[in-house]
């Protein structure tokens, strides 16, 4: 169950990210929704999987539930209140990110399982797209979009091909 939901998960958040790439004109409005749409459904998918994995020692299942929660709420401020300053909405997005990462990160060490690797690259790499944001807050809606579409993209293919992995080993079992 838990590589279904990374996999769907994954699907979203490249969708998300693609679109984006898409439609580089959008308003900050769409922007702020688009993105705590991602943080949303990273947070949400997150915590059910530190409900689920029951072969997750205690600590990482908290500590992965707890960073889901976050990373749920960061995505309910993105949502609900969309037109806040460009300044703010980064700041959201980047702690959104961090917390996101470093779950991703929790989660994967230590485990030996399938697809391992794709799930600790994709939290190294939403971490350091959190960290250029904060580094560089004076960043343009043009620039922010490449990183954060850029990171979308790349999340959703290191979940889908982590997914995939997991499921071609339950299977070749």
């Amino acid at each position: 169950m838990s590589y279904w939901l990374r996999l769907i998960a994954g699907i979203v958040v490249a969708v998300i990210g693609v679109v984006a790439f898409a439609w580089p004109e959008a308003t900050l409005r769409v922007v702020a929704f688009l993105f705590g749409l991602n943080l949303l459904v990273m947070g949400v998918s997150r915590t059910v999987l530190a409900i689920i994995a029951r072969e997750t020692p205690v600590l990482q299942r908290v500590l992965a539930g707890a960073f889901g929660v976050l990373v749920t709420l960061v995505g309910v401020l993105c949502v609900q209140n969309p037109t806040d300053s460009l300044s703010l909405l980064l700041l959201i997005v980047a702690i959104g990110w961090i917390l996101d990462g470093l779950g991703e990160i929790v989660v994967a060490f230590g485990r030996h399982e399938p697809g391992v690797g794709w799930r600790i690259a994709l939290g190294v790499f939403v971490l350091l797209a959190a960290i250029a944001i904060l580094v560089w807050p004076g960043l343009g809606l043009a620039t922010f979009l490449l990183i954060g579409a850029t990171t979308l993209v790349f999340a959703g293919i290191c979940l889908v091909v982590g997914a995939i992995a997991g499921l071609r080993s339950r299977a070749a079992a």
